[in-house]
């Protein structure tokens, strides 16, 4: 009995440990409101692409439509990082998840009244590309003054936690929504942007970096300098852009293996975006448990390796339960690993350079849809299944070639971050 208690104990320490930043209410909040806006992009994800597919019957038009939105993004990513840090962050929140609310509602009028057309995704996109670079960083840069240092870890681990839930629930959503009514599904959009912002609102006002007095671009290119002389950092951030620009746009490509190679519906479809979405949620909330783990380089390395052999597997299915398996384990892999790195990139910036640093982390998701336009030629030239296969091979080899030829010096970052011993000297 004594043997059986002492397990029960040790599983609900484990438990309150993983969820341990919830219990900072202003942190829950800001965590709710990622909740409701990251549901609505999740339902984007899987509904605009499909409605591109639908309209085109064309991979490069659907790379179009993915990459109007990214451009923009990528432009403005380094200057939303400056924004973060000087700016209150509560306001800059409450604004770009309102500027995309309402573009996200005329998408869904436009659908409704069936007059929707490839010209208007494309500029919604770029609208919505404008508004997006502000969200990410801001989000991320509020963390340190929301909760505690030794809480920073679990807190970023557990934003990943959160993304991932609605990976799972958001993408089936979509797919019984589009199955209903394409209309149905943009409108589930706009709803979750909306109740994003009502709860923004709640976050308390004048969290904000200090003013330097400089320039927005000198602070920009301190930024830069910031990174480019921390070589652990600098790695730490290559070590993201290339698995995610080759590895994860295949997630825009699923309607096109929903309809070419695997022919089921589009509820089914969402089932698919689902799949990935469990295995993300189950290695996220492992990440969370393990944050204080000193091994968590080598996890990383393990996982991107092991990401980019199931994004190839997965390429070459044929049947639909093997791909909902192997979406799963991509899931779960592709989330361990890039929950990992961007939770040591986290520990390696100190507290004024936080909102610049995670801008740059984020223009590795502003590159991706443009990544999706040359990804949308060669799915037209050489089909869906070798292209996604090509970049699983592709991502393998970067991660694990870095893994052995930089042993000594990526893989040894060290968990005592300059961001924990500014924040111990406050």
């Amino acid at each position: 009995m004594a043997s059986t208690s002492r397990v029960a104990d040790g599983f609900r320490a484990g438990f309150a440990q993983t969820f341990d930043s919830l219990r900072v209410p202003q942190y829950r909040l800001l965590w709710l409101g990622m909740l409701f806006s990251i549901g609505a992009m999740q339902i984007d994800l899987v509904a605009r692409a499909w409605l591109a597919y639908d309209l085109s019957a064309s991979g490069m038009t659907l790379g179009l439509v993915t990459a109007a939105r990214g451009l923009p993004q990528l432009i403005l990513s380094p200057y939303s990082g400056v924004a973060a840090d000087r700016y209150d962050k509560r306001a800059l929140l409450v604004w770009s998840q309102s500027a995309v609310f309402i573009l996200a509602l005329i998408n869904a009028v436009l659908v409704h009244l069936g007059v929707i057309e490839i010209w208007h995704l494309v500029v919604l996109g770029l609208a919505q590309g404008i508004a997006n670079p502000f969200t990410m960083p801001t989000r991320t840069a509020l963390i340190p003054d929301l909760v505690e240092t030794r809480r920073i870890p679990n807190a970023l681990a557990l934003e990943s936690t959160g993304r991932n839930i609605n990976r799972i629930v958001s993408p089936a959503l979509a797919g019984v929504c589009l199955a209903i009514s394409p209309a149905l599904a943009f409108y589930a959009i706009a709803a979750g942007y909306g109740l994003a912002v009502l709860t923004l609102y709640r976050l308390p006002r004048g969290l904000r970096g200090d003013d330097s007095g400089q320039g927005a671009m000198s602070e920009m290119m301190a930024g830069f300098r910031y990174i480019w002389e921390r070589p652990s950092l600098f790695g730490l951030l290559a070590l993201a852009y290339v698995p995610i620009l080759l590895g994860m746009p295949f997630q825009s490509l699923l309607p096109i293996f929903q309809i070419e190679v695997l022919e089921i519906s589009e509820s089914a479809l969402g089932f698919m975006y689902t799949a990935i979405g469990v295995g993300a949620i189950i290695g996220s909330v492992i990440i969370a448990a393990i944050a204080e783990s000193p091994h968590k380089n080598r996890i990383q390395m393990a996982s991107g390796v092991v990401f980019g052999i199931t994004l190839f597997l997965f390429a070459l299915s044929k049947h639909y339960a093997l791909s909902l398996v192997l979406l799963l384990l991509v899931g779960f892999f592709s989330t361990g690993y890039l929950t990992i790195n961007r939770m040591l990139v986290g520990l390696q910036t100190e507290r004024n350079m936080y909102g610049r640093v995670m801008a740059m982390y984020g223009m590795t998701w502003s590159l991706m849809p443009i990544a999706l336009l040359p990804f949308g030629v060669l799915v037209d030239l050489f089909g869906v299944s070798a292209t996604v296969a090509v970049s699983g091979i592709l991502v393998a080899v970067f991660i694990g070639t870095i893994a052995l030829m930089f042993a000594g010096y990526f893989l040894k970052v060290s968990d005592s971050s300059s961001l924990s011993r500014s924040e111990a000297s406050d």
